[in-house]
């Protein structure tokens, strides 16, 4: 989607209604009949927001500026609710944290400096620690999406183009600001200086994913995550040999064999739960082969992030979504569009906090 720069208006410049929001009977009813939930708890309303909607799309197709900015921002506080309880899937891999527009998200770092008492003990001097902390901008990153809109659809009362619409953006926005933490996170890991505990190997290798829960343990029990392509590997490592020091006689338990059946992945190994991310084909795209469509994230990645304490990594979303109206410069279609703000990084000298095998197999790595 590219709309040309100068014919993009965003909609916040010319329709601003304080008292519309996500939960806004018109905006819940909207959705509804967009999505094809039961309308019987609105009662008459429905037939009032309908005809609300009919009459903005009716004058949107006369060039109404006021009343496409309306229409998308009802539809923008349709979809604002699910992505953001989407994106809160970065708390389970780190810190996320929702700040204002006019905030600048900051990185936390914490660091344990040993000092010494000045007081003497029986036994000699008593060391102790102390946390100091230190905190620095980052930049923020805009994710996009967003699709054609046929106002006269709209205006017949005809919103699956609308739920296909709202559908796609939240998939795609999605998908694009998980590749980029993943992204952020492999390059902090992979060029840290010092303790760092990152591995390449060709294929997942057992020895390797064992010594990275070990180290990686001491800061808390990890969830080990990755795409299907490198947590599906793991399913080889669960077996107990029959005859032992034998690895021929490698055997998996009943149990195991009947969670690989269930799901295609072990649940957990060694203690650590094992975490499929959400990886979608990039339906735009071809693989460097041409024979099937790339994927959102890269699959040759597998991470070993602690739980239960503060991790290193930290994520940001800035403002809530915004919406913006222009042609495609090459059909000439007129199109939504959808951005939202994000921001992550991986705190300065923590890095060591999350482990990370890249599988040499797979070419599709961040850049």
């Amino acid at each position: 989607m590219k709309i040309e720069l100068n014919n993009a208006r965003r909609d916040t410049d010319v329709f601003a209604n304080p008292k519309l929001s996500s939960k806004s009977p018109m905006v819940e009813i909207f959705s509804d009949v967009a999505l094809g939930n039961d309308l019987s708890k609105h009662g008459n309303k429905v037939d009032t927001v309908m005809k609300h909607i009919k009459d903005l799309a009716a004058q949107a197709v006369t060039g109404n500026p006021v009343a496409k900015a309306e229409i998308n921002t009802i539809v923008r506080f349709a979809i604002e609710p699910k992505l953001l309880s989407a994106v809160k899937l970065f708390d389970f891999m780190g810190t996320f944290r929702q700040i204002g527009y006019d905030e600048q998200p900051m990185m936390t770092t914490y660091a344990h400096e040993s000092i010494r008492s000045n007081f003497q003990a029986s036994r000699g001097d008593v060391p102790f620690a102390t946390t100091t902390w230190n905190e620095y901008p980052i930049g923020t990153q805009t994710i996009s999406s967003g699709y054609a809109v046929n106002y006269r659809e709209i205006q017949s009362g005809n919103l699956d183009k609308v739920a296909e619409g709202m559908s796609q953006v939240q998939v795609d926005m999605m998908n694009k600001a998980m590749y980029y933490v993943v992204n952020e996170m492999y390059n902090s890991i992979k060029n840290a200086t010092g303790v760092k505990y990152f591995a390449e190997t060709a294929g997942i290798a057992k020895s390797a994913v064992d010594d990275l829960i070990k180290k990686v343990r001491r800061f808390g029990q990890p969830a080990i995550v990755g795409d299907y392509s490198v947590v599906s590997q793991l399913n080889d490592f669960a077996g107990f040999e029959a005859v032992p020091k034998d690895p021929a006689t490698t055997k998996l338990s009943e149990a195991v064999i009947e969670e690989i059946r269930k799901t295609g992945l072990l649940n957990a190994y060694k203690g650590s739960s094992v975490v499929e991310l959400p990886n979608a084909y990039n339906l735009t795209e071809l693989n460097k082969a041409g024979d099937n469509f790339k994927t959102y994230l890269p699959e040759g990645l597998l991470f070993f992030i602690p739980q239960g304490g503060k991790s290193p990594l930290q994520v940001f979303q800035r403002g809530g979504l915004t919406s913006m109206t222009g042609n495609d410069i090459v059909t000439g279609t007129e199109m939504t569009r959808f951005d939202m703000e994000i921001g992550a990084g991986v705190a300065k000298g923590q890095e060591y906090q999350i482990g990370l095998i890249r599988d040499e197999n797979f070419e599709i790595v961040p850049e």
